[in-house]
């Protein structure tokens, strides 16, 4: 006769404090041929560099995500030209700046620039995560007593671990079309919490 075990799923969350924001910013650019397309995008993204820069966003934070040229076509279905679009990450760790860097950049290129992305996040999640799998293990572990309790049994040695994912949850995000300001003030970022999630399955002998 095998081992009788139990197999239970548990779960944990820890919160933590956000310490960056993640922004995913994208500028198109229209012309009648390819080359014109990419030129006018690449000044575009060029000047959205230099204003994340100048608002001390390091050349580490900053990286290039897609660029790619779609041919446009009328409502005829006639081709009339080319859209060359670029997305930039940016990663800022000043809070505080996100306002003014999306206003700057809309300053600078108008209705030519897309936020598809504001998302707070941290920096180093090490230390969440590792506190979102305790409160995991501690919850498979409160589960799989009480099984063991309904049948008759104690739980003995752990005989397999295994875990489930991990992800961000509650985090802060929205795709606007960024237009030029006309306020004082930048886009307000509010830091508050995250909570970092963890799973995992855990297999006990009963004795």
């Amino acid at each position: 006769m095998g081992k009788r075990t139990v197999t239970v799923n548990g779960s944990g969350r820890a919160s933590v404090s956000p310490d960056v924001v993640r922004l995913e910013l994208r500028v198109g650019h229209d012309a009648d041929d390819v080359a014109a397309a990419l030129a006018g995008a690449t000044d575009g993204i060029r000047k959205v560099g230099a204003v994340v820069r100048d608002r001390g966003v390091a050349d580490a934070d900053i990286r290039t995500l897609d660029a790619g040229v779609n041919q446009r076509w009328d409502n005829t279905g006639t081709a009339v030209g080319f859209t060359a679009q670029q997305r930039l990450g940016v990663t800022v760790r000043r809070l505080e700046a996100v306002g003014e860097i999306l206003e700057a950049a809309a300053a600078a290129l108008g209705n030519a620039l897309l936020v598809d992305s504001v998302r707070l996040d941290v920096a180093d999640r090490s230390d969440g995560l590792r506190r979102a799998r305790d409160a995991a293990f501690a919850d498979a572990r409160d589960k799989a007593q009480q099984y063991a309790g309904l049948s008759g049994a104690e739980l003995g040695a752990v005989l397999g671990v295994a875990e489930g994912g991990a992800a961000r949850v509650a985090s802060y995000s929205s795709k606007v079309m960024a237009m030029a300001a006309d306020a004082a003030g930048g886009m307000p970022v509010e830091g508050g919490d995250l909570e970092l999630v963890a799973g995992v399955t855990v297999t006990w002998q009963l004795v």
